[in-house]
């Protein structure tokens, strides 16, 4: 898990897909162009770093091509960072799912955004327990009515009224028992914990394709 700074205010989060790359949301794009950028690997507790956090600068954006700012299809990202994370015992990567994840799944999303809308950004990095939806549903008239694509994931939360919040975007939704990056948190409802519009991410599975061949071709860049 990272968080992405702008002018030392969490604005998104993240996760390392290499040890100069982070995977994330294409709509922080234009926040991130709005002020210095860091890139914060290991961190917990936002006002305060300890010797093992290490900060980086972004050398390079890489949205999506087909991404579409209005109806936020493939919002997925990745940015290569200005140089190599140094493993231990705060950071590792995690693999990239091998396949969609069926409904029911459990997961977890974790991040340093609000508790609830209009909340403060929380200080101290927070994991909640979710489970996939059937798209079906989720894209029903009652929920997000056909804005959810075959490339989209629908979660949600498995207590009552929790739900990823603004500052959450980008951070990765995490299954199974392996432990393996399905998802990156795009969107939600005006109210996080509208129950009839829940939290949407991107199906990394559908994108593994391109990160990979990004990766491959543009490491050296």
């Amino acid at each position: 898990m990272v968080s992405i700074h702008i002018g030392g205010i969490p604005a998104c989060g993240g996760v390392l897909v290499h040890a100069r790359w982070v995977l994330t949301a294409a709509h922080c794009y234009p926040n991130l162009i709005q002020g210095p950028i860091r890139v914060m690997v290991g961190l917990h507790w936002q006002p305060r770093r300890n010797a093992r956090v290490q900060v980086f600068t972004v050398a390079k954006f890489v949205p999506h091509p087909s991404y579409n700012r209005t109806t936020l299809a493939n919002d997925i990202m990745l940015l290569k960072l200005d140089k190599k994370v140094v493993w231990n015992k705060e950071t590792s990567l995690l693999p990239l799912s091998k396949r969609n994840p069926t409904p029911g799944t459990l997961c977890s999303v974790a991040g340093w955004g609000r508790f609830r809308e209009g909340s403060k950004y929380s200080h101290v990095l927070r994991e909640l327990d979710v489970k996939v939806m059937d798209i079906r549903m989720c894209n029903n008239s009652q929920y997000w009515h056909g804005e959810v694509t075959s490339t989209m994931m629908c979660i949600e939360g498995i207590k009552k009224g929790s739900a990823p919040c603004q500052g959450d975007s980008g951070g990765p939704v995490v299954c199974g028992k392996k432990a393996e990056v399905a998802g990156v948190i795009s969107f939600t409802g005006k109210s996080c914990v509208d129950v009839f519009k829940p939290p949407v991410a991107m199906a990394v599975f559908k994108y593994k394709t391109w990160i990979k061949k990004y990766l491959r071709w543009g490491r050296d860049l």
